[in-house]
């Protein structure tokens, strides 16, 4: 009876691990629908979560069992995922898209203050050097030839 409440022991705690494999797998389902890059390079992201997925089933037979491979294991583990995905996927996949949406808000907001600021910062250093360029030469040339021209005799007018 001991094996048999340790085995059941097992069984729930591999039902943990489908759960995190039905997270995964939302958040997944919540990158491709949001970025229109991920869209196109979808097989990468394939391909990242199911070894993701299988790193994570390897540490919850390690953790749990020792790497007693048991087929409890992988009915565990479905039946984690289809408990997850038929009760709050939903709701976790809602949350996720909003979650992403609020960081590309916030990202697309930090990026366009950010440009707002270096184009004044351009517009500053350029008009600086324009005003120390017109400084060095505009400036001594327009006082050289109003010298010029006040050293000049003046012309009179003869009779």
């Amino acid at each position: 009876m001991n094996y048999f409440i340790q085995d059941m022991n097992v069984f729930y705690a591999t039902i943990y691990g489908g759960i995190l494999i039905g997270i995964l797998f939302d958040i997944n389902r919540s990158l491709k629908e949001n970025f229109k890059i991920i869209k196109k390079t979808s097989f990468i992201l394939d391909v990242l979560f199911w070894i993701v997925i299988t790193l994570i089933v390897f540490i919850v037979v390690n953790t749990i069992s020792k790497f007693q491979l048991r087929y409890y294991h992988f009915v565990a583990l479905a039946v984690g995922f289809i408990l997850y995905y038929n009760t709050i996927s939903k709701f976790i996949l809602k949350f996720n898209n909003i979650v992403i949406g609020f960081i590309k808000l916030l990202i697309k907001k930090i990026i366009l203050n950010l440009v707002t600021i270096l184009e004044n910062l351009y517009y500053i250093i350029v008009y600086s050097i324009h005003l120390l360029f017109d400084i060095i030469f505009y400036i001594p040339s327009i006082i050289f030839t109003i010298g010029r021209k006040s050293s000049r005799r003046p012309l009179v007018k003869r009779k």
